[in-house]
């Protein structure tokens, strides 16, 4: 039978009571535990009568069993008389669960990491009910919630799902917007920013989409394109999102004092990361991968502690940078007189 909000909280809170083993619940314990509850979100006490009349409710529909002649003196107490079951109370409507469609459909991609575990917990934890409102946060991922475009993900997951094309709304920085229709074929994380990876209509190569800077997006009646690339290896080649064509994967030797090399090993730059050669005082790494800017970013990002042996062209590209900055900071001086 259909239960409103209020009846739906004060069932999650008897579950939480009937599940506790080391505390033992009056129905005037129990009564007070609803009420704290209600209070938080305010609304009104309930009396005792409510409260038996929701146990009863729930014996009745959902079928728990409670202990029997489990009592304190002449009061009767209330527990499941299996502590580790829990009430089925996740009721949710299509919005909701699609919501639930996304999330579950990201958690499955940490399988086979070693965060997978908590992922797998938490969709047990979903399915069975076990959270309340009293739940607190013991796990922190990096995420910028007030990331712009991130409020388009999920529609952007579901028209990947169900494969519709797009006519989005692109507003790249210090260049004109412009509208394209694209298939979307996949979401991608990198430095904390989400991209969308398509395939402009038209075009034979792949684009990505920064999310934050797509201003809006609709679905048009175009028909859909599968992908011709295979996704779990697409970004096999590269760090980052950029995937550069008609080129081959390189060797990169890099030479990083070993205070720094150990961040390195213990978190690999890349899946092809090995260790060439080690002294006292440096270690060299060997990626082999495509060079794109997003390497070179990562690569000066270790400042002077890192140092590119080979290819000499991205040696070189490093170097001209490197300069670049110097002349910014040897004219400093001169340039404030300038001002």
């Amino acid at each position: 039978m259909p239960v409103d909000k209020q009846v739906m909280l004060r069932y999650q809170v008897l579950n939480k009571c009937f599940r506790n083993r080391f505390r033992e619940y009056t129905k005037y314990d129990l009564t007070d535990e609803c009420n704290k509850a209600l209070r938080r979100v305010d609304k009104q006490d309930v009396s005792v009568r409510t409260i038996l009349n929701d146990i009863n409710n729930l014996e009745a529909d959902y079928g728990i069993r409670l202990v029997e002649n489990f009592r304190k003196g002449n009061k009767r107490l209330y527990r499941y008389v299996d502590t580790d079951y829990s009430l089925p109370l996740f009721r949710i409507n299509d919005t909701e669960r699609h919501k639930l469609q996304d999330a579950i459909y990201v958690l499955e991609r940490f399988e086979g990491e070693p965060m997978y575990d908590w992922a797998r917990t938490l969709l047990m934890q979903i399915e069975g009910g076990l959270f309340d409102d009293e739940s607190t946060s013991v796990v922190s991922f990096q995420s910028n919630p007030d990331l712009k475009g991130i409020n388009l993900f999920g529609k952007l997951l579901q028209a990947i799902i169900k494969k519709r094309v797009l006519k989005i709304k692109y507003e790249p920085f210090e260049k004109s917007p412009f509208s394209a229709n694209v298939y979307p074929y996949f979401l991608k994380q990198f430095n904390n920013r989400w991209y969308l990876i398509c395939q402009t209509v038209g075009y034979d190569t792949l684009a990505h989409f920064a999310l934050d800077r797509i201003d809006s997006f609709e679905e048009t009646k175009m028909k859909y394109k599968e992908p011709d690339v295979d996704f779990e290896e697409y970004f096999d080649d590269i760090i980052g999102v950029t995937v550069p064509e008609k080129i081959e994967p390189v060797d990169v030797l890099l030479r990083v004092r070993n205070y720094r090399a150990n961040f390195i090993r213990t978190k690999p730059l890349h899946l092809t990361q090995r260790i060439i050669k080690k002294t006292k005082d440096f270690t060299t790494f060997s990626i082999n991968v495509k060079i794109n800017k997003e390497l070179i970013a990562l690569i000066m990002s270790f400042d002077s502690d890192a140092e590119v042996l080979s290819p000499a062209s991205l040696r070189e590209e490093i170097g001209r940078r490197v300069k670049a900055m110097n002349d910014i900071y040897q004219n400093y001086e001169k340039n404030l007189q300038g001002e």
